[in-house]
């Protein structure tokens, strides 16, 4: 048929109609809605077929027979895009819950156990994965030995997407975060340095204004990190824009494009400590203060589960104090996966 924008959509096969009253009767099939529930949130039958260690055929079967169960096809075909149809959104939406609840069941017989066994999944925004987050992690180990601790590092955006969705338990992202159906708990606050390699015109001065760095090509985090909003924003609010020279998805790769003399970077203070005290690298302060500020999220339906109180429970009592020391970069007890991004 034709779609909207003139789209050839294909409609998924092998779902023929039923009786609503049989379809009220028949269980859903749990794996293969966990199936489904990944494919929608993965936008792709492979990354699905990968992440669930399956071939995509087996995917694709798996999917078919949920179909085949409803009565109702869950796909469309958008040229080589799959579309979720309405049917399949409101099953999603229930999908959701339902392993939300699974999971909850499982924190809550675990903590009958005092927390010896279970899964604690965090993630973390690039620079607060590297450098801020494996003190908390490595605590909560050595109180909890027997919890699963596994880390997932992205952008600020790709993680508070996968605490809003349960993906993760919590997260720590830089930025303020409004969204309601989510708990926001200010943890670190940093200050933005402009990285300079040694010997730049700029490091001649003590502090170093906006409108200086507007002279020179400035290398900038990826778009949807919370680190080039905030610049972005103080460039604007100075009434400059800035066209970042590169783009690049990690810290350490601006710092080596800065040490190389590509352009000029700005960083959290974390992010540079090591290479400027190791001279590889010269800092300066912003003559407008210019802070990170780092929180640590979750959702408010996980309030009441064990795994989550136990590591709210490591929080430091005083919030929002700035980093005063260089931290150490996340390693050792913590299991860590980077995902890559998928566009």
């Amino acid at each position: 048929m034709i779609g909207a924008g003139g789209r050839i959509v294909v409609r998924s096969r092998g779902a023929p109609r039923k009786d609503p009253k049989k379809i009220a009767g028949d269980p859903l099939p749990l794996i293969p809605l966990r199936t489904f529930h990944l494919v929608v949130r993965l936008k792709n039958q492979s990354a699905a077929a990968h992440q669930l260690g399956i071939s995509q055929p087996a995917v694709t079967q798996q999917i078919r027979r949920l179909e085949r169960s409803l009565g109702q096809g869950l796909f469309d075909r958008v040229g080589r895009r799959l579309v979720v149809t309405d049917v399949g959104q409101t099953l999603d939406t229930y999908a959701q819950r339902i392993f939300h609840l699974l999971d909850a069941a499982r924190d809550a017989i675990a903590s009958l156990a005092g927390l010896h066994t279970g899964h604690l999944d965090v993630g973390a925004s690039r620079t607060a994965g590297a450098y801020y987050i494996a003190d908390l992690l490595d605590r909560f180990k050595q109180r909890h030995p027997g919890v699963r601790v596994s880390l997932i590092v992205g952008n600020s955006e790709t993680i508070l997407a996968k605490v809003l969705d349960f993906s993760l338990h919590a997260g720590l992202i830089a930025g303020p975060c409004n969204n309601p159906h989510l708990v926001s708990l200010p943890l670190i606050r940093d200050r933005v340095l402009v990285v300079l390699p040694p010997g730049h015109d700029l490091s001649e001065k003590p502090v170093v204004g906006v409108q200086d760095l507007h002279r020179y090509a400035v290398i900038l985090r990826e778009t949807g990190s919370a680190t080039r909003r905030v610049i972005e924003e103080a460039f604007q609010a100075g009434g400059l824009d800035v066209t970042p020279a590169m783009e690049l998805e990690s810290n350490e790769a601006i710092k080596s494009a800065v040490a190389d003399g590509i352009g000029v970077g700005l960083m959290a203070h974390a992010a540079v400590a090591q290479e400027v005290a190791s001279g590889r690298l010269v800092a300066r302060p912003l003559r407008q203060p210019l802070y990170l500020d780092f929180s640590l999220i979750y959702h408010r339906d996980r309030t009441a589960a064990p795994v989550v109180a136990a590591f709210l429970a490591l929080l430091p009592p005083a919030l929002g104090r700035p980093a005063t020391r260089t931290p150490r970069r996340a390693a050792g007890a913590v299991r860590r996966r980077v995902r890559p991004r998928s566009h």
